[in-house]
């Protein structure tokens, strides 16, 4: 018997992006659109999402689907208990603003919002590096750092929804007078600044200084080693915490093979405990298909 759709929505909304998907009841992508965000933000981004739920439920000229479940992928933190997002610098409007409540009262159905990172740590669970995993952790690094944890099966977001904020983790020193952050010394700027201040001169960005280190250029290597043993500690940290099956790195850096083998590499220079370092399996649809994977519990959950 052929799938039908299912009325689940999910979305991975970015600073500069927006990716929406609705999906059929086997969970198969149905129909897909990608757009860029609203620069304005606030209430114009929640118009926008609505909007792009109601244009994937009639893509397929008939009569529309009943929207039954959406849920959304957000660049903050989200309290678990009012939905409420904060810490979101790259949506302007969007900090204290009910956008649950406002997307929910004109689509006129459940919606649920959730950290971007934790919503790829599930889609990871589901279908990628961390299917059958009961404990696990998906590291994000790319233009910042994001953490998701999976523990006992579930999401772990902690009391306010803002576990996994990894960025913060405190590193040794002051830069500028500010205190140097696991994000800062990570960060696709971080690399470049530390390429630059060690005399490299052959790359103007990431991209371009893997290409260099993949050429045998020194300083491009020793960079990448560098920023691999500040993420082995990171890694070993929560390791120490966590008691973890497995760490998914994943982002624009994170997936790289030339730093998940650096990483690989650098652990057991730091901890006698084995902790299997993998890609995402999924990329940087992880997040897309973990708001699809939430988007259909939540409709089975009331159905």
């Amino acid at each position: 018997m052929a799938a039908t759709q299912s009325g689940c929505f999910g979305i991975d909304l970015g600073g500069t992006k927006l990716a929406a998907a609705s999906a059929d009841t086997d969970g198969s992508l149905l129909h897909e659109l990608v757009e860029p965000t609203d620069p304005r933000g606030g209430v114009h981004v929640a118009e926008q999402l609505v909007s792009a739920v109601r244009r994937l439920a009639g893509m397929d000229g008939s009569p529309p689907v009943p929207v039954r479940a959406v849920c959304i992928g957000v660049p903050g933190v989200v309290d678990p208990g009012s939905q409420r997002i904060s810490q979101i610098p790259h949506i302007r409007g969007f900090d204290g603003m009910d956008v649950a409540g406002f997307i929910s009262e004109r689509l006129g159905t459940r919606v649920e919002l959730h950290n971007d990172v934790n919503l790829a740590m599930l889609g990871e669970h589901a279908l990628g590096g961390a299917a059958g995993l009961q404990h696990a952790a998906f590291l994000s690094l790319g233009t910042g750092a994001g953490l998701g944890l999976l523990l006992n099966g579930r999401l772990y977001t902690g009391a306010t929804g803002a576990a996994g904020e990894i960025a913060d983790l405190p590193q040794e020193g002051l830069r500028d007078g500010s205190p140097v952050t696991f994000e800062t010394e990570v960060r696709s700027q971080a690399i470049m600044d530390r390429y630059r201040l060690a005399g490299g001169t052959g790359a103007a960005t990431v991209r371009e200084l893997f290409a260099r280190a993949n050429d045998g250029d020194r300083i491009a290597s020793e960079v990448l080693d560098e920023t691999a043993r500040r993420i082995a500690q990171a890694i070993v940290t929560l390791q120490a915490v966590l008691d973890l099956q497995r760490v998914v790195l994943g982002g624009s850096i994170g997936v790289r093979p030339e730093l998940v083998s650096r990483v690989e590499r650098a652990i057991p220079e730091l901890t006698t405990r084995p902790i299997p370092v993998v890609p995402s399996e999924l990329g940087d649809r992880a997040g897309l298909r973990g708001a699809l994977w939430a988007a259909s519990l939540a409709r089975t959950s009331v159905s």
